[in-house]
């Protein structure tokens, strides 16, 4: 399933981003600007420094954690790939506001495996 980049009105300053076509309520995941894309590169071999970009792995937050811990993995083939480079190209590096209410990991988990049941295995 494709990735889709959501823009929330109550949270109008952040990119949510699903693969299932709508977000968890209370546990939407955005674009984690503070920290870096990584790209995967192709010059006869893959590599993360010379070549084609062939691959992305991009760092999202739950709207309920300070920090993010998750990453996605997005191909050349997903219709966001290069929207998603461009991006990280005008908001990185930005500092993320603290959330107004913690989750607990579990719960985190759960919402993750709910959007991204892909990148869940």
């Amino acid at each position: 399933m494709a990735l889709q980049l959501i823009k929330l009105h109550a949270l109008s300053n952040e990119t949510a981003v699903t693969k299932v076509g709508s977000v968890v309520e209370n546990g939407a995941f955005f674009l984690d600007f503070s920290r870096p894309i990584e790209r995967v590169r192709w010059l006869g071999i893959r590599n993360r420094w010379i070549g084609f970009t062939v691959g992305l792995f991009v760092p999202i937050v739950h709207q309920s954690e300070q920090s993010g811990s998750h990453i996605i993995s997005v191909g050349p083939s997903d219709p966001c790939f290069d929207d998603l480079q461009s991006l990280w190209k005008a908001h990185f590096p930005s500092k993320r506001t603290p959330p107004a209410l913690a989750a607990d990991r579990l719960r985190i988990i759960a919402d993750f495996a709910a959007q991204f049941p892909d990148d869940s295995q």
